[in-house]
C-alpha cells in the first residue's frame, strides 16, 4: 500500500512538473500583453479649485480614468467581489468550481445565463477580446493564469475595476462614477456601486437614462442577493434601494475651452515623456491656475460687451487675467463661444499674432528713462520728421511741438516717441522687447523706427505678461498656466527688464490716462479701484487693444476680427477700455489703491522750465523736477543766449562788428530750427534770433534758402478743363550755390524733401496757404500763397 501512495505521489509530482514546465514554456512562447494594461487615460484638466474644466480623450477616444486600488470606494469594491468573484483571493485565476456551477446552471435553463469567468479571466478577455467560444474560454483561462502569475491579486482586481466598460465610450470606474453621478470613485454609495456593477453585463439594457426600470430592477436584484449571502445588512440595503438612478449624464465639463487646450499642449510639449505615459502612474488630471470665478466674471463681462462691439464690425475679442505677484493665469478668455465656428470661435484669441499699436510705447519710454535720456517731466518735439523717407504721423494728423514725455504718452502721441527710439537705436528696444516674451520673427533691421508704434507682431498673453512687469518694479516672469509642483517647478527664470526708478516713472504716467468709465477726477469716485492702463490700435484698423494692472490683478483686453479684416474707426480706448474696466471692477476689490512705491533711488533737479534741460546763466525761469539719482543725464540748455545788437537797428553783431560798432547785449530765445521751421509753417509767431548786420560782411552763415516758387504776388486758380496731375506748382528755392538739402513744409505737414537740383513739385489744393523751406543747417525761409 505504501509503494501504490509513494508512486501515487511521485506521479503528481512529475505530471504537476510537467504542467508547470509546460506553462513556462507556453508562457515564454505566448507572453502576455502586459502593455496592454497600460491603456492611455482621458486627460481631465481642473481649475485651481479642483473644479473640472474639460476632458480630452486618448486615440481610441475612450474615457478612462484609472485609479489606484486604494482610491476606489470600499463598498463598491466589496460589491464587485460578492457579485463577480467570491473566491478570488483563493482561486489560482480559474476556478473550476465556478465553471462547474455555471456548466450545470446553462444546461438546467437551455440557455447561457452564466459564464464561470473569474475576475482575472473577464480581465484577460477584455485585455484581448475574443469571440466566445470553447477555444476563446481555453486562451481566456491560460490568459488568467498568466496574469496570476506576474500580478498580485491586488494589481489584477485594480487592473480589472479600471478595464470593465460601463457603455459607450466609458471605461473603469473612475470614468462611470464622473459620468454617471459626477463624482469621485472614492465616494460612490451602496446604491451607487450596485448600479455600476450591474451595468457592464448590459451596458444598453441597464441604461438608467434610457431604460430606468430594468436598470433599477437589476440593481435591486443585485442589491437583494447581497442582502441573502450577509454581505450588507437589510438596512443598508433597504436605503440603497431607496436611492434615485441618475436621470441624464454628468455634464461634461467646458469651462475656459481654450485655456485647458494650452493646459493639455504645454503639458505635451513641455513633458513629452510624461505625457506618453499618462496613466501608467495613474496620472489623468492636470490642475490648472485657472480661478474659475475670476473666469466666469471675464466671460460674462465679454458676453455683455460682445453685442456691441459686433455692431461696429468687431466679432471677435479676447480676455487675459494674470494674478499681478505670481504670473499665475487667472482667467483666459480665447473667444466668447467657443462652439461657434462661424466667428471663428475655437481660435484662441489670446494667442493670435496680432499688431500691438501703441501698448508698446510705455516701454520704449522706460528704456529711454534707464538710459538717462529723459524722465517724465523732459521735453521732447512733436512735429513731422523725416528718417529716410519715413515720417511718424499722429492719430488725428495733428502735431502739438514741444510736450513733455508725460503728456507725449497720456495722449499716445506718435511723432516723439519715434523720435526717442531714433536717439535710443532700434537694436537696443529690440533686445528689450525679445528680454521681455515678445516672440519677435526678424531682426531689428527688418522693423526699423516704426517698431515704437508697434510695427510688429505679439500676442495677447505675452503683452499681458510684459505688462506685469511695469507692476512688479521691472522685473518680467512669463505667464504660467501650470502652477509650481515638482513637475512643473522652472527654475528663476524672471529678467529685470527695467530699473525701480523707470518702472515707478511708467507706471505713475499710465496711472494718469484718462478712464472712460469715470469722471475726470476718477480717484474720487466710490468703489473704482485704482488702475494704471494703455491702449493700442494697430495698423489698418485691425485690432484694438486695452492693458492695464490693479492692486491684485493685470487685465489685457484684444478686440477684432480673427479673419483680419479691418474695422474702420476703431480705438483701443473707445473699444476694448470699456471691456477691460468691466473686468477690472468685476475682479478687483472696490477702491482697492495700487500699491505705493518705497526707497526709490529718486532725486530732484534744477531746470529750465522751457526746455527741461539743466539752466545755463541765461536761463530766465527753473523749476524743480524729479529724476534717478546717478543715471538722468540733462544736458545744458542751449534755449536762451546771449547776443549783442546794434542799440539804433536791433541787428545782430558778430566777430569784428563788435570793436567798430555800438553793442548791447540781449538774452533771445534759440529754439531748434527744425521746430521754428514748423511753427512758421502753421502761422504760429516765433520770436526768432535778430537778423545780422550787413555791416558784418566777413561773418559766416548767411545765405539761407529764400522761395523762389510758388510766388505771393498773385494767386492760383485751379482750372476745371485739366487734369490734376498737370497742376502742380514747382518748390524752387535760391541758395548760397550749395547743393545742400531742402524740407519743404506746409501749414505744418511735411509735403517734400530733396535737393535743390531736384524737381519737386506741390499738389495743389484750395486755400490759403503757409509754406516754410529749411536747408540742411537749419536756415529757413516762409511765404503765404492762396489757391482760388
Amino acid at each position: 500500500m505504501r509503494k501504490t501512495y509513494r508512486l501515487l505521489l511521485y506521479c503528481t509530482l512529475a505530471m504537476a512538473c510537467m504542467a508547470g514546465a509546460a506553462f513556462l514554456t507556453i508562457n515564454a512562447l505566448f507572453p502576455f500583453p502586459e502593455r496592454a494594461l497600460q491603456a492611455g487615460p482621458a486627460l481631465l484638466v481642473r481649475a485651481s479649485d479642483g473644479t473640472p474644466m474639460r476632458i480630452f480623450l486618448p486615440d481610441d477616444g475612450r474615457r478612462r480614468f484609472p485609479l489606484k486600488l486604494d482610491a476606489v470606494s470600499p463598498v463598491f469594491r466589496k460589491v464587485i467581489l460578492a457579485s463577480e468573484d467570491r473566491y478570488f483571493h483563493v482561486h489560482p485565476g480559474v476556478n473550476p468550481l465556478s465553471i462547474l456551477r455555471a456548466s450545470v446552471q446553462n444546461i438546467q435553463e437551455g440557455r447561457v445565463v452564466s459564464g464561470g469567468s473569474t475576475i482575472t479571466m473577464q480581465l484577460a478577455r477584455l485585455v484581448e477580446p475574443k469571440s466566445r467560444s470553447f477555444k476563446a474560454k481555453i486562451i481566456e483561462s491560460f490568459r488568467a493564469m498568466q496574469l496570476e502569475y506576474t500580478c498580485s491579486k491586488e494589481e489584477i482586481f485594480e487592473h480589472y475595476l479600471n478595464f470593465t466598460p460601463y457603455g459607450g465610450n466609458v471605461v473603469g470606474v473612475g470614468a462611470a462614477a464622473f459620468t454617471y453621478f459626477g463624482k469621485s470613485a472614492s465616494a460612490l454609495s451602496l446604491g451607487e456601486s450596485a448600479l455600476l456593477a450591474v451595468l457592464p453585463r448590459a451596458p444598453q439594457a441597464y441604461d438608467p437614462i434610457h431604460n430606468p426600470a430594468e436598470a433599477r430592477a437589476a440593481r435591486d436584484r443585485l442589491l437583494d442577493t447581497l442582502r441573502r449571502r450577509g454581505v450588507f445588512p437589510a438596512n443598508e440595503v433597504a436605503l440603497a434601494k431607496q436611492q434615485p438612478l441618475p436621470t441624464a449624464l454628468a455634464r461634461t465639463p467646458m469651462i475656459a475651452p481654450h485655456a485647458a487646450r494650452m493646459a493639455y499642449e504645454q503639458l505635451k510639449e513641455s513633458s513629452p515623456t510624461r505625457f506618453s505615459r499618462l496613466g501608467e502612474d495613474h496620472t489623468w488630471e492636470l490642475t490648472t491656475t485657472i480661478d474659475t470665478t475670476v473666469q466666469h466674471q471675464a466671460l460674462a463681462a465679454m458676453k455683455r460687451r460682445q453685442p456691441g462691439l459686433r455692431r461696429t464690425g468687431l466679432a471677435n475679442a479676447a480676455v487675459v487675467v494674470l494674478d499681478r505677484e505670481t504670473r499665475e493665469i487667472r482667467a483666459l478668455v480665447g473667444t466668447d463661444d467657443y462652439f461657434n465656428a462661424q466667428r471663428h470661435g475655437p481660435i484662441n484669441a489670446a494667442l493670435a499674432k496680432r499688431s500691438p499699436g501703441s501698448t508698446l510705447k510705455p516701454f520704449l519710454y522706460g528704456l529711454a528713462f534707464d538710459a538717462g535720456l529723459a524722465v517724465p517731466d523732459s521735453m521732447l518735439l512733436d512735429i513731422p520728421t523725416d528718417y529716410s523717407g519715413y515720417i511718424a504721423s499722429n492719430y488725428n494728423d495733428a502735431y502739438n511741438g514741444p510736450v513733455t514725455v508725460r503728456e507725449a504718452l497720456i495722449r499716445s502721441l506718435n511723432a516723439p516717441v519715434v523720435r526717442l527710439l531714433a536717439r535710443l537705436g532700434v537694436p537696443h528696444f529690440h533686445r528689450f522687447l525679445q528680454r521681455g516674451g515678445i516672440e519677435l520673427r526678424h531682426g531689428p533691421e527688418h522693423y526699423g523706427l516704426p517698431l515704437a508704434l508697434g510695427a510688429c507682431e505679439t500676442t495677447l498673453l505675452q503683452l499681458t505678461a510684459l505688462y506685469a512687469a511695469l507692476a512688479d518694479d521691472g522685473v518680467w516672469r512669463p505667464a504660467r498656466l501650470l502652477p509650481k509642483t515638482e513637475d512643473h517647478a522652472p527654475s528663476d527664470d524672471s529678467v529685470r527688464l527695467l530699473s525701480r526708478e523707470a518702472a515707478y516713472f511708467v507706471r505713475s504716467m499710465l496711472q494718469e490716462v484718462p478712464r472712460r468709465d469715470l469722471p475726470g477726477i476718477w480717484s474720487r469716485t466710490i468703489g473704482a479701484p485704482e488702475v494704471a492702463w494703455k491702449t493700442g490700435t494697430s495698423f489698418g484698423h485691425r485690432d484694438a487693444w486695452a492693458i492695464g494692472f490693479s492692486a491684485q490683478y493685470v487685465v489685457g483686453v484684444w478686440t477684432g476680427n480673427l479673419d483680419g479684416r479691418a474695422a474702420k474707426g476703431i480705438s483701443g480706448a473707445q473699444h476694448a477700455g470699456p471691456l477691460l474696466f468691466d473686468v477690472f471692477r468685476a475682479v478687483e476689490k472696490p477702491g482697492t489703491a495700487l500699491p505705493r512705491a518705497k526707497d526709490l533711488n529718486l532725486t530732484t533737479t534744477t531746470v529750465c522750465v522751457e526746455s527741461r534741460n539743466l539752466p545755463n546763466q541765461y536761463t530766465p525761469r527753473t523749476m524743480e523736477i524729479t529724476t534717478i539719482a546717478g543715471v538722468t543725464r540733462l544736458r545744458r540748455s542751449a534755449l536762451h543766449q546771449r547776443i549783442f545788437v546794434d542799440p539804433e537797428t536791433g541787428l545782430r553783431l558778430e566777430g569784428r562788428c563788435l570793436t567798430d560798432f555800438p553793442a548791447e547785449p540781449r538774452v533771445v530765445r534759440t529754439p531748434p530750427d527744425e521746430l521754428v521751421a514748423w511753427e512758421l509753417s502753421r502761422g504760429i509767431p516765433v520770436q526768432t534770433m535778430p537778423p545780422l548786420s550787413p555791416a558784418c560782411r566777413t561773418v559766416p552763415g548767411r545765405g539761407g534758402p529764400s522761395i523762389v516758387s510758388p510766388s505771393t504776388a498773385t494767386p492760383y486758380v485751379i482750372r476745371s478743363d485739366a487734369p490734376a496731375e498737370f497742376q502742380r506748382i514747382p518748390l524752387k528755392a535760391r541758395t548760397d550755390g550749395s547743393d545742400s538739402k531742402l524740407f519743404w513744409f506746409q501749414d505744418g505737414r511735411l509735403v517734400a524733401q530733396g535737393r535743390t537740383s531736384d524737381q519737386l513739385f506741390l499738389s495743389i489744393e484750395r486755400g490759403r496757404h503757409r509754406l516754410v523751406v529749411q536747408d540742411s543747417r537749419g536756415r529757413i525761409d516762409s511765404v503765404t500763397y492762396v489757391v482760388e
